[in-house]
């Protein structure tokens, strides 16, 4: 059957066939409206990263203890540092950043166990992998650039510097004032060998009492790349305040 040649058939078709409409006034301004809001998605800064905008402070506060032996029989010297790393972020990327770091001159004496050691920072020197003669104490680098990136409404920060990166080098002395610590030497040794200390010492007994002038090296963060939510107010601590080691952050926006 050919349905095209029945006037009656193709008459109810077209019927049933909705009407399609005839673009004029209403299309066009219903177009421009569509073309708008087009615009404004393509140009209009996303709001989250419009609100990590600005200038940044990140503080890493710590101590590290510099120890000659193990935690129960040894001495030593505590000292307290700071790093600060100041970045820019801009329309939700990240424009510039540095970072600057110091040891804060207020050296602990360490003894384990307590009153056994008798121990005092000191004037020093050391040798860089260079072969570079350097004064202690010293950080590394006291200031460097920093890279970054933000993403995902986190910041991550990767410091301008390669392996062994940055450290703080100091020399102190220690006297084991207690007799019992008659193998504070051994337990120095071994305590070298298993914690990978980077440390050089010029040990010395006379008449009994045992002495150890101590050259050492402690690495400062950032070790590597940080990765942190950029939240104004965040804040992390790794360890104890009582423990050899204790690692602060803290993130503010500044004004």
């Amino acid at each position: 059957m050919d349905l095209t040649n029945n006037p009656e058939l193709f008459s109810r078709e077209r019927a049933r066939s909705p009407a399609k409409p005839v673009p004029g006034r209403g299309g066009r301004a219903l177009l421009w409206v569509g073309l708008v809001c087009l615009c404004g998605l393509l140009f209009t800064p996303p709001l989250l990263a419009a609100q990590g905008d600005g200038a940044w402070r990140l503080r890493i506060t710590g101590h590290q203890t510099f120890l000659f032996g193990e935690s129960i029989l040894g001495g030593g010297i505590r000292i307290p540092w700071e790093v600060v790393i100041e970045f820019e972020v801009q329309q939700g990327r990240y424009r510039l950043g540095s970072g600057s770091a110091r040891w804060l001159d207020r050296a602990e004496a360490v003894s384990h166990p307590a009153g056994w050691f008798d121990c005092q920072q000191v004037e020093g020197s050391y040798l860089d992998s260079n072969l570079a003669m350097h004064q202690t104490p010293r950080v590394r680098f006291a200031g460097f650039p920093v890279a970054g990136e933000v993403r995902d409404g986190r910041v991550i920060l990767q410091p301008g510097y390669e392996p062994p990166g940055n450290y703080l080098a100091v020399t102190y002395r220690c006297e084991a004032v207690n007799p019992l610590a008659d193998n504070w030497f051994a337990f120095a040794e071994r305590g070298k060998q298993v914690f990978g200390k980077r440390q050089d010492a010029e040990t010395r007994e006379d008449g009994g009492r045992l002495s150890a002038r101590v050259r050492e090296v402690a690495s400062l963060p950032p070790e590597g790349a940080l990765d942190l939510p950029l939240i104004d107010g965040w804040r992390f601590v790794q360890g104890r305040e009582a423990a050899d080691r204790q690692v602060r952050f803290a993130l503010n926006r500044l004004e």
